[in-house]
């Protein structure tokens, strides 16, 4: 793989800054901070990206604080990534009552070749009916081991989430079935510059068979018919091992850090 774009970095460092809204969605761009509102409780429903606060990080957490407030969020999560300002903006976000969603953060991840194909007993779909988006949410509920309250709201919201992929054109998910049964799924983002996967999850019983690996190959298919063949993604420790073997490549560490209204 050469060397990504100065456009595709910025991109797989900050994916919701530039991917395409949905209907129920808002994005607030500033030269500062970019804050991204979706559908959800959770606190990957709001984002924060794209910081270059200089010495301004006392004033940015309280206008993003505002922001959340007036929108009834209670926690957002703020992604500090290589090109994140100050250089010691993640001790100072901790300093302002933050934590680390887990570990150390993730790594960027970018693909731009396709990936190995093989063989493969997985039947992938996109998730075109309500049908299946419920699929890919209990999946995605049994991979990420989701708590009942998550859970919950995810369900309460299938109906809404359905019409807003329908007729959005923004996102598209994909399922990965065994016999009919749905073992894992993932959801990607358009941008012009290619698409963010995001929401990768297989069933616990279910990993280590190939079944990301096939949603994988159908994802980067769709980037290629799109015009836009290239994939980024954030990985964890497990993650990104197994998408290095499918042919991405790290180019950098983001932490991610829970901001919660108390």
């Amino acid at each position: 793989m050469g060397v990504p774009s100065d456009e595709l970095r910025a991109f797989a460092e900050d994916p919701r800054a530039f991917v395409a809204l949905g209907p129920d969605e808002e994005r607030i761009a500033t030269d500062r901070f970019t804050v991204t509102f979706s559908p959800g409780a959770h606190f990957w429903s709001t984002s924060v990206q794209r910081l270059r606060l200089a010495d301004d990080v006392d004033n940015a957490v309280s206008e993003v604080r505002t922001l959340m407030a007036e929108r009834r969020r209670a926690a957002a999560v703020w992604l500090v990534g290589p090109s994140s300002t100050p250089t010691d903006l993640a001790d100072r976000l901790l300093a302002n009552g933050m934590e680390p969603e887990y570990g150390d953060g993730s790594t960027i991840m970018i693909l731009t070749e396709r990936p190995p194909t093989g063989s493969s007993t997985f039947e992938v779909r996109r998730a075109l009916t309500y049908a299946d988006v419920r699929a890919a949410i209990e999946v995605s509920a049994g991979g990420f081991e989701f708590g009942t309250e998550d859970a919950g709201d995810e369900r309460r919201r299938a109906r809404e989430t359905f019409r807003s992929e329908r007729t959005g054109g923004h996102t598209f998910r994909l399922l990965a079935l065994d016999g009919g049964r749905p073992v894992a799924t993932l959801q990607a983002w358009r941008s012009p510059i290619g698409l963010y996967l995001g929401g990768a999850a297989t069933l616990p019983a279910d990993r280590g068979r190939g079944a990301m690996s096939a949603l994988v190959v159908e994802t980067w298919k769709e980037a290629v018919q799109g015009g836009t063949p290239a994939i980024v993604a954030f990985g964890g420790h497990m993650s990104a091992r197994l998408m290095e073997r499918l042919g991405f490549t790290a180019h950098g560490h983001v932490q991610h850090l829970i901001h919660r209204l108390r």
